[in-house]
């Protein structure tokens, strides 16, 4: 009975240790698995994150192509100083037409004026043909 009295003890502290063990790994699980869900919670708010600085990048780039598309466009036209040079030599022309316009109608008034001397002076001497007819002389060579 002494044995089986230092059995049993044995038996117990084995047991209290085993369940001791068991209560340390219990603990052990359970920071390991709070740890885990930790990483788990910061791992999914470095995930927002990234996916935030990326929607951020994606539309940087979108702004980048529209800018770079724009600008493409805007090279296809003069600069402001080519635009201004050309606007002002065409008004400069402009003024030169201008000119010779008024020039023209002054001058084709002039010879309108002209024909209408010579027309009435045709019908003058017409006129005065009709009334005082002319007679032939001979001139002697």
């Amino acid at each position: 009975s002494g044995i089986n009295a230092e059995y049993g003890k044995q038996w117990y502290q084995r047991r209290v240790r085993v369940k001791l063990m068991n209560e340390q790994e219990a603990k052990n699980y359970a920071k390991l698995h709070k740890d885990i869900e930790e990483e788990i919670t910061a791992g999914k708010e470095r995930i927002e994150k990234y996916h935030q600085q990326l929607s951020k990048a994606k539309q940087i780039k979108s702004h980048k192509q529209q800018y770079d598309a724009i600008a493409q466009l805007i090279k296809q036209y003069p600069s402001k100083e080519e635009t201004t040079s050309a606007i002002s030599r065409t008004e400069k022309e402009i003024a030169e037409l201008k000119k010779k316009k008024i020039y023209f109608e002054e001058e084709v008034q002039k010879r309108k004026r002209q024909f209408e001397v010579l027309v009435y002076s045709i019908q003058q001497l017409q006129c005065e043909l009709e009334t005082h007819p002319v007679q032939h002389m001979e001139v002697d060579s």
